[in-house]
Parts: C-alpha cells; sequence; structure tokens
C-alpha cells in the first residue's frame, strides 16, 4: 500500500504578516509522528511538480527504503509558485518551518554555512554512495558545472569544500524557434548571430511570407524581458571563453591580476552590440505590440504562429503543454506547428577575433557538432592555428546559461525528519529518479550522468520533438555541455556586488522608443562606477586579496 498522500497547497498568504502566524500555526509537526513523516514543499515551476510525486511515491517503494525506514510516510506535499516562500519559511525558523526537505528557488548560500539554517549535505550526499550503484559516489555522477555552482563560498578558508544544496533542474535557456515556419523559408537554424539577423531581415522585408508569420520575426512579452538577461553571458562567455568568463566573476584581469581592467574584456560589450542590433525599438526586430503582453499570453502568441523566434527556457514546452493541446482541438494550420530549442548561436565576433569569417566559423559549427566529418579549410588573420580555432569553437558550442543552479534541494539543519529526507536527495541521483523526472517533465532533466537515448530509447521516442533536440545536445558524443555557474557561485558577486555591467536592466533600454543608450555607453557607464577604491572594498568584502 503507497503511503504517498495527495498533494496539498498553501498561498503565499501563509508566508506573510499575520495570515503567516495563523497559517504555520496550524502547519506544526506533532512530535510523537514526526520522525517517521517526511515533510517536503516543492516550488511549481514551468516543469511543474508532478515529478515530486511520482519520485517521493517511487522512493517509499524502494526495498532499501522499506528496510531502513518501515515506518516511513510522507505527509501530504505543500506546493504553490511564489518564490519568495521559501525564504519566508526559511527566516521563520525552528518551530515555525515544519519543512524536512524543500525543493525551491534561491540563492542557497544566503542560508548556509556552519552558522546558517541548512543541513552540510557534503558528507551525508555528495560524498555517499548512490543508492543501488555501489562505489559510485553522488559527487562522482553528478554534473561538474553544478558542483561548481553549488560549492559553498567561505570567505575565510577558499580551499573549503563544503555542500549545502543540491539542484532539481538542469536546463538551458536558448532561442525556441517554429520549425514549420522556418522550414517554410527555406531556411536552416542558424549557427552564428550572424546568420540569426539575416532571417531576421529576410522575414521583415519579404512581401510574401508564409501564412500566420508576424510583422516581425520574434515576440518578447513585457512581463518577462529577463529571458534575453539568460542568453548574454552564453555570448560574452563564447567570446572570452570559460576560463575568461570566470576569471571576470574572480575579479582577474588580462593580466593575471585583480583589478578593474576586467572590465576591458570585448566579451561584454560584443554581446551588447549583438543585442543592441536585434532589440533596438526602430531598426531590431521586435513585434512592437508584443512589449505589452504578459509571458504567457506573449508565449501563446508565438505558438499560434506569430513569430518564428522567442527567447525562452527548455521549461516552454511542459509549461504550454495545456495550451499546445488547445490549439490542436481548435485544428487550423497552428495545431500542425513543431517548436523546438536551438544551441544558442555562436556569436560572430568570435569569427572576427580568431581571424575567420562568418561563413567558415559556421562550418565549423556543423563540424564540431559532428554534422560534417571534415572541417573547412582556412588560414587565420590573426595567427592562430587550426586546431586553436577549432577548439575555440567547440569550447563556445558547449556553453549553456540554465536557471537550474537556484533550484535549490535543501533540508533545515532543525529538521526532525532528516536521515529520509537526505536519502531522498541521494535517490534522486539514481537512474530510476532520472526516468522518472523526464516522464513527468515531458524531457526535462537532473543534472546527472544519464544518457536516455542509450539506457531508454523507448522514453526518448515518447518525448516531443522539443525536449528531443535538446536531449540530443545534452547527450552529445562530440562534446560535454558546459552549464554557466550562477553569478551567486562567486564571492565577488555573492559579497562583493560585482555585475558585468552597472545597469543591470540594459536589455529593457534598446527595446524602448526612442532610446539612445548604446552598448558603448553602458560599458563606460560601468568603467566609471567601477573605481578602483569600489573594486578593492568589493575584495575585501569577499574576503579576496588583491
Amino acid at each position: 500500500m503507497k503511503k504517498m498522500k495527495k498533494i496539498g497547497s498553501i498561498s503565499l498568504a501563509l508566508a506573510l504578516g499575520a495570515s503567516a502566524a495563523a497559517g504555520l500555526a496550524g502547519c506544526n509537526k506533532q512530535p510523537e509522528d514526526s520522525v517517521d513523516a517526511l515533510d517536503i514543499y516543492v516550488l511549481h515551476k514551468g516543469n511543474g511538480v508532478q515529478w515530486c510525486y511520482d519520485m517521493a511515491d517511487a522512493f517509499l517503494e524502494q526495498d532499501w527504503v522499506k528496510e531502513k525506514y518501515p515506518n516511513l510516510t510522507i505527509s501530504p506535499i505543500v506546493t504553490n509558485d511564489e518564490e519568495s516562500y521559501a525564504s519566508g519559511m526559511l527566516n521563520a525558523g525552528e518551530g515555525r518551518n515544519r519543512f524536512d526537505l524543500m525543493f525551491v528557488h534561491l540563492d542557497g548560500q544566503l542560508y548556509a554555512g556552519p552558522s546558517g539554517s541548512l543541513e552540510d549535505l557534503t558528507q551525508s550526499v555528495y560524498y555517499a554512495d548512490v543508492p543501488g550503484e555501489e562505489g559510485v559516489k553522488y559527487i562522482d555522477k553528478h554534473n561538474d558545472s553544478y558542483t561548481f555552482i553549488n560549492r559553498y563560498i567561505d570567505t575565510t578558508d577558499a580551499s573549503k569544500e563544503a555542500y549545502y544544496q543540491t539542484t532539481w533542474n538542469h536546463g538551458m535557456d536558448s532561442f525556441v524557434y517554429n520549425e514549420t515556419l522556418l522550414n517554410a523559408l527555406g531556411k536552416d537554424v542558424p549557427n552564428t548571430t550572424d546568420e540569426f539577423l539575416e532571417i531576421c531581415e529576410y522575414v521583415l522585408n519579404i512581401n510574401d511570407r508564409p501564412a500566420g508569420v508576424y510583422d516581425k520575426t520574434f515576440t518578447i512579452q513585457q512581463a518577462e524581458n529577463g529571458y534575453w538577461n539568460y542568453i548574454f553571458p552564453v555570448w560574452w562567455a563564447q567570446y572570452e571563453g570559460i576560463q575568461g568568463y570566470k576569471n571576470f566573476w574572480n575579479g582577474i584581469d588580462e593580466n593575471n591580476t585583480r583589478s578593474p581592467a576586467i572590465f576591458d574584456q570585448d566579451g561584454i560589450e560584443e554581446a551588447l552590440k549583438f543585442m543592441e542590433k536585434a532589440l533596438t525599438y526602430e531598426t531590431g526586430y521586435i513585434a512592437k505590440d508584443s512589449m505589452s503582453y504578459a509571458f504567457m499570453e506573449g508565449q501563446t502568441v508565438f505558438m499560434r504562429g506569430n513569430g518564428i523566434f522567442h527567447a525562452n527556457g527548455d521549461w516552454f514546452d511542459n509549461e504550454m503543454s495545456e495550451i499546445a493541446q488547445q490549439i490542436k482541438d481548435e485544428g487550423g494550420e497552428a495545431s500542425n506547428y513543431v517548436f523546438k530549442i536551438m544551441k544558442t548561436p555562436i556569436i560572430s565576433a568570435l569569427g572576427t577575433k580568431l581571424g575567420i569569417d562568418d561563413a567558415t566559423l559556421s562550418a565549423l559549427v556543423d563540424y564540431v557538432d559532428g554534422e560534417t566529418t571534415t572541417a573547412p579549410e582556412f588560414t587565420s588573420t590573426e595567427g592562430y592555428t587550426k586546431d586553436e580555432v577549432i577548439d575555440a569553437v567547440k569550447e563556445a558550442r558547449t556553453i549553456v546559461h540554465s536557471l537550474g543552479p537556484k533550484h535549490a534541494g535543501i533540508i533545515p539543519k532543525y529538521a526532525l525528519c532528516k536521515d529520509p529526507a537526505i536519502d531522498f536527495l541521494r535517490f534522486m541521483a539514481t537512474d530510476t529518479a532520472q526516468e522518472i523526472y523526464m516522464k513527468a517533465t515531458g524531457g526535462s532533466c537532473l543534472p546527472f550522468e544519464y544518457n536516455v537515448k542509450e539506457k531508454n530509447p523507448t522514453l526518448y521516442s515518447q518525448m516531443t520533438p522539443f525536449h528531443q533536440a535538446k536531449l540530443d545536445y545534452f547527450c552529445s558524443t562530440q562534446y560535454d555541455v558546459y552549464t554557466l555557474p550562477d553569478d551567486s557561485a562567486f564571492p565577488l558577486a555573492q559579497y562583493g556586488g560585482l555585475t558585468a555591467t552597472y545597469d543591470v536592466q540594459y536589455y529593457t533600454t534598446f527595446i524602448e522608443e526612442g532610446h539612445t543608450k548604446t552598448a558603448a555607453d553602458f560599458i563606460q557607464e560601468t568603467k566609471d562606477t567601477w573605481t578602483q577604491d569600489k573594486f578593492n572594498t568589493a575584495l575585501a568584502t569577499a574576503g579576496i586579496a588583491g
């Protein structure tokens, strides 16, 4: 008999003001049964929460769990869509926060450390065996990017290795595209940003456009302009390389010293210059009236064929599944559209940096993707060897941005049902858990080594073309995908206030009618703000020697 109970829900009102006192009082555990009742909270985001219910059911059915915890039950899972709820519960602290295990979206660093409110998971999870996989440590199976991201920052001892959070979503942000309409135009998925803009320009100027194609080639919704902000660091890191990107956040300039010269990195400006071309109100490629859309409205308009490219993330497919079904039920041309998420186009400025033209850069992208077996012939006008150019393009192709880094799985250190909570996190590293998560989300994944195409081709075949396209990328035999660390993984950002640009809302400026500020203006403004004194203060606050 399954011990998993039906889901419960709770509103934001329980986390705020006077309502919190009344609501939380009703959530207190009964001491006599709390050690055998696992209380879970999960935030409802784009990938839904069904995965958590299914994971909980499967966890209770594991033989090793039954043997270890013969009386274990799982209380009704609590869920809502309010990101601030989790911080409210953690701030409420012991006696008012009843949860043993929380799947949230927040910066776990703020609650970590010896004096924080989170359980140290270093030995109990990260260096523990994966259940049923003798000799395989959780950390060995864990994606290296996320291991770095989840490592606790100790400003008193930079060498200390400790983990206070896990991750419950490994995804990617890029451009969702309407494959059906793109094919109707006779165009391929763009490999480079110049190719991306060429398609935008082509669609803008054709007279006999396919039915349903909007007056611009992609939509951007006013409520969620930040989707472009998610892709910006990918172009930046493509240009500078992964180490160069990390050097910036560590305050290290091109001379390997710590100084404000980090703002001289050309990658930041090149990424901004591309965004300026694409987003500028007067000359860019945005559907003007889409600026008034709420995010779901904008996504629905896009799904009905009013655009080809749309900045978003891999949660799009699951988040829009009900609306997609409504469109199918209505019939018509839009019911047959196929949507996929593309690998982020390589910033064309990288080709200029490497001394090759955009056509060669695009051909090299096909080569490193395995689409062609022979690299194109070229000579770098900047003096790079052929291997150096190929390696730079290959590295650029591996880089993704994800919202996963702040999808934190955490255990309050005062949890009464702590051991089962720890084992639940360990269970999430198993192949069984990977399949549960993929089935429940339609193809999203957890940050562990698991090639569904090889291990469960039947499950892969049941996924939508959207998620198959993403998994083809994630499971590529050509390279390992690298997820950029969240800014908060670096002391200078977490404690010193370092940002890539002084105005972190830069992407909203380009899309404003009549704007005058350029990419170069943003860079100069940032350099003027980050004086040597301010930089030194940031280093000291972050516990870093200058």
